[in-house]
């Protein structure tokens, strides 16, 4: 790929979380890129089974938004796009390269490179690339805004940021701890003069919504449609995240302030599923990540943050992905 910088493609779906991670990627590699917003039809499981090289998955829209000229490198993550990214290579005669982000839940021989985190079960082989964190675009935060520079200068620092996820497959927030974890932020705010701030994600049930508010007295900040998460993130003097978000993890520990982690349960299918004692070799299971921040003696809690230097992943990734192009780009 010589003479002129390659075509990327990004690949985004419905999750603003990988979306983030997709464009972060490849604003990191350095070379211009498109997007293609990728939506599937109510059965795309059945035709990703059925026709795992063809975008028969996909909405009449979205297939007709996939056409010449084929693009040097296409980027995606997890499984929905897996086939659509198979045919693009072979539209363009296998010219195309694939790099896959997360789990692809395929071989991963059939990706050119397969860039993941410790939670999956994605073979190790020679062409998959294990970060020890989640890539974000939050590693260089937007300036504030006058109105979200005026909202956070009128809280009292020190800012103690909650960042909430929510119920995912095998696990669940308990109300009890995050019960618990707010009384014991909410303390530490009120002995340091400082502010309780909570940022929710689209996940957060409105259940632990109202805990986090009868638990903290009515002192918690609900920054939702105040604050943008990357502004929050930067301003914060401590963070607090419940474990369930791998991403939000990783981003909280990059900003290099302290991090305590929020316990979250398995859920009845997490329990049978991958056992209460794990983790689970076979199975996603965000155990492997705790153990990955315990090895580093990040693992902090409510009681005790820690805080600690890290390499941003993202550097990682995109020299992946650059050596991966060749000379198309520098």
């Amino acid at each position: 790929m010589t003479g002129q910088p390659p075509r990327i493609w990004v690949l985004l779906g419905e999750r603003r979380g990988d979306n983030n991670q997709l464009v972060g990627l490849a604003e990191a590699v350095g070379a211009p890129f498109e997007t293609q917003t990728i939506t599937y039809g109510w059965r795309w499981w059945v035709m990703l089974n059925l026709f795992p090289r063809r975008p028969f998955l996909l909405t009449g829209k979205a297939r007709r938004a996939l056409k010449p000229p084929w693009p040097d490198l296409v980027i995606g993550i997890g499984r929905r796009s897996v086939a659509v990214s198979r045919w693009i290579k072979q539209q363009n005669g296998g010219r195309t390269k694939i790099v896959r982000l997360g789990n692809p839940r395929a071989d991963s021989r059939l990706f050119d490179l397969v860039i993941t985190t410790p939670q999956y079960p994605v073979p190790r082989t020679g062409n998959v690339l294990t970060l020890p964190f989640a890539i974000s675009r939050n590693s260089n935060p937007p300036r504030p805004t006058a109105d979200e520079a005026h909202w956070l200068a009128s809280l009292p620092r020190p800012h103690l940021l909650v960042c909430l996820g929510g119920p995912t497959r095998y696990w669940k927030l308990a109300e009890t701890e995050v019960s618990r974890a707010t009384q014991v932020i909410s303390r530490k705010a009120s002995q340091t003069g400082g502010s309780l701030v909570v940022a929710t994600s689209q996940r957060t049930p409105a259940s632990i919504v109202n805990v986090i508010e009868r638990a903290s007295v009515g002192r918690a900040n609900l920054a939702d449609g105040r604050i943008r998460f990357p502004v929050l993130l930067a301003d914060a003097d401590e963070h607090y995240v419940t474990a369930d978000s791998v991403s939000m993890i990783s981003e909280t520990l990059l900003t290099g302030r302290p991090v305590g982690l929020i316990p979250v349960e398995l859920d009845s299918e997490g329990k049978w599923a991958l056992g209460k004692i794990g983790p689970s070799g076979s199975k996603r299971d965000i155990r492997r990540f705790w153990s990955e921040l315990d090895a580093k003696g990040l693992r902090g809690t409510v009681e005790k943050p820690v805080s600690g230097t890290i390499a941003d992943p993202i550097e990682a990734a995109a020299e992946a992905v650059k050596r991966l192009l060749g000379d198309g780009v520098k």
